[in-house]
Parts: C-alpha cells; sequence; structure tokens
C-alpha cells in the first residue's frame, strides 16, 4: 500500500469507519514495519520521532494489557492501544514523505476490501506477481534485500515466483512458512479458520511449521496440503478448480470499455479514463487469466477497441475513435 493509500486508510481509522478487516490489516503493518527483522526506514531527521511514536505504542500496550488483564472478552483496547501510534506514524509518514522520485521505504502493504470478488493484483520488486482475494492482506519489502524474499499473506493468494538462484521465496501465512524457488501456487489462510491450505499447479514447494521449522511436506503440481491442529494432510487436487477465483471476473463478452476499466483500475489500483467519450460504451469481447500484468490486459484491450493508451503518475488514458465494428 502506497502512503497516499496509507493515509486514506488512517483517515477510516481515525473516523471509527473501518472494517475489521482494515483495522487488521493496519496493525500487522505497524507490526511489520517495527520488527526488529524489517528493513531500515531512512526518514533521517523524523527517524528518532518515529522510535518514539513506537516506543509510546509499546507502553500503551503494556498499560492496557495490566488494566484488562482481569476482564473477559475486553479485546476493544487492542484497537484503542495501536490508536495514537498508528495515527501519529501516518502523519509521519505523510508529512515527511520522500521525493515523488524515490520508492516508499519500509515494508508495503496491500490491503483487499472484504467486498465479494474484489481482488487486486501485485508487481513485487523482484517481477514475481500475486493476486489477493477479498478480504485478504499482503506485506511486502518495498526491496527485497539478503539472501532470502520474505512476504506475510493474511486471507488468500495466488502466487507467481520468479526463480532467483540462491534467493529461496518465502510466504509467512498463519502457522506456516511456504519456500519456493520458481513456481505458481494458492495459499489460503483466513484469520478464524482452523486450517491453513497450499494448492501447486506448477513447480515445487516446501511446507514447513512456522515455529518449529518442522518439514510437513514438498508439494508438486496439483497436489495440496491442508494443514490443521497441528497436523499436515496432502492430497491430488486438479489445481485449476482450486484457483477459479482468480479468473472469476475476467471473462467480458460484448462488455462496455467503461465498465471493464472500471474492474481492471480498481484490481491494478489505477485510474483509467478516457480522451473520448465515444469509447466508453464500445462492446469488448476479451477473456484473461487474472494473472497478467496491467501492460499486457491494457495492451490486449486496446487492440480488441482500436485504441491506444498513456500512462502518467499511474493514470490510464485511453485514445481511439471507437471500437472496430463487430
Amino acid at each position: 500500500m502506497g502512503l497516499i493509500d496509507l493515509k486514506a486508510l488512517l483517515e477510516k481509522y481515525k473516523a471509527g469507519t473501518c472494517t475489521p478487516e482494515e483495522l487488521r490489516a493496519l496493525e500487522e503493518w505497524y507490526e511489520a514495519w517495527r520488527h526488529p527483522d524489517a528493513g531500515h526506514v531512512q526518514w533521517k531527521p523524523d527517524e528518532e520521532l518515529a522510535q518514539e511514536l513506537l516506543q509510546d505504542f509499546r507502553e500503551m500496550r503494556r498499560s492496557k494489557e495490566a488494566m484488562f488483564r482481569t476482564g473477559a472478552g475486553n479485546t476493544w483496547w487492542k484497537a484503542a492501544a495501536v490508536a495514537l501510534p498508528i495515527i501519529g506514524i501516518g502523519a509521519l509518514l505523510w508529512i515527511s514523505r520522500p521525493s515523488v522520485k524515490e520508492p516508499a521505504p519500509g515494508p508495503v502493504l496491500a490491503v483487499v476490501p472484504a467486498n465479494p470478488d474484489s481482488k487486486r493484483f501485485i508487481l513485487l520488486p523482484d517481477s514475481s506477481t500475486v493476486v489477493l482475494r477479498e478480504g485478504s492482506t499482503l506485506i511486502y519489502p518495498n526491496v527485497f534485500k539478503g539472501g532470502a524474499r520474505e512476504v506475510t499473506l493474511t486471507g488468500e493468494g495466488y502466487f507467481d515466483i520468479k526463480e532467483q538462484p540462491g534467493k529461496p521465496f518465502r510466504i509467512r501465512s498463519g502457522k506456516l512458512i511456504t519456500t519456493v524457488l520458481g513456481t505458481a501456487f494458492n495459499i489460503k489462510a483466513y484469520p478464524g479458520q482452523p486450517s491453513v491450505t497450499v494448492t501447486v499447479t506448477r513447480g515445487k514447494v516446501k511446507i514447513e511449521e512456522g515455529g518449529s521449522n518442522k518439514l510437513l511436506g514438498i508439494l508438486e503440481p496439483d497436489q495440496q496440503i491442508v494443514y490443521e491442529n497441528e497436523t499436515a494432510a496432502t492430497k491430488p487436487v486438479k489445481a485449476v478448480e482450486t484457483m477459479a477465483w482468480v479468473k472469476k471476473g475476467m471473462n467480458f463478452n460484448s462488455v462496455p470499455f467503461e465498465e471493464i476499466a472500471r474492474k481492471i483500475g480498481e484490481q491494478y489500483q489505477v485510474k483509467i479514463g478516457f480522451s473520448n467519450d465515444a469509447l466508453r460504451q464500445c462492446r469488448i469481447h476479451a477473456t484473461f487469466e487474472g494473472t497478467e500484468t496491467l501492460d499486457k490486459i491494457l495492451y490486449i484491450l486496446c487492440t480488441v477497441g482500436n485504441s491506444t493508451y498513456t500512462v502518467r503518475n499511474n493514470e490510464v488514458t485511453i485514445h481511439g475513435e471507437g471500437c472496430m465494428k463487430e
């Protein structure tokens, strides 16, 4: 999640309109940002203030824990305890943000609303791709450093990982760690659900228990592992059926260009507009897997729609006189 997205989410938090999923995402982002293993945040003059805010969070959480230690079911204090430092850090990030030419430092948070059929496409720093399902979050570094690439998933996501010799890719999801070198697979690990499921479509992955590093299994294509109650079971599956949600909503059969632009804009987090209103109602026939890059999708749509596109400041403009006659 970029700084502008973070600011918008923080505004919702301050207004008390955050959904439980958004609140959880903010808390997870905060935890990852302050974690000693997280990448160094180069705020320079403001770094000391950031550290003070982190300390405020720890002290406030301890005081709230002491205050409500004897109460049953008092979980609201967790949200209250995180409010001041998150709002403070949000303001710090917004006011002291780097030049737009510089990448945003530290961990990045991607959030998908819990709306039915909502999805988000993410291009990771190593050119790997992720499609997140509704109600899911992904925390990943702005730049992968060191010998391993690591992200944290809450919810469900389809990963297509670029191979980098000597740099394994690890996904933390619930109590599991999934390690790959170059493959495509699906992970389902929603909070509140007793199981974590990993399904492989291509390549090979290693599944370990997070706390003990116990090896639970090695998965190959069309295999699935279900981890529940500290027990793992592997079985054969049709992976294409398990990942049907990725492709859902990406079959456009005579759909107005404007409606397709809205759908693609939401999934790829860009604003898509038209230089000529005559293009908006042109009907498009196109089918996608849901894992294509934005450039590939725009190229296909514009080829079908007899148009071109330009990208500037994360905004796409489609140009043309009209679609080809059917």
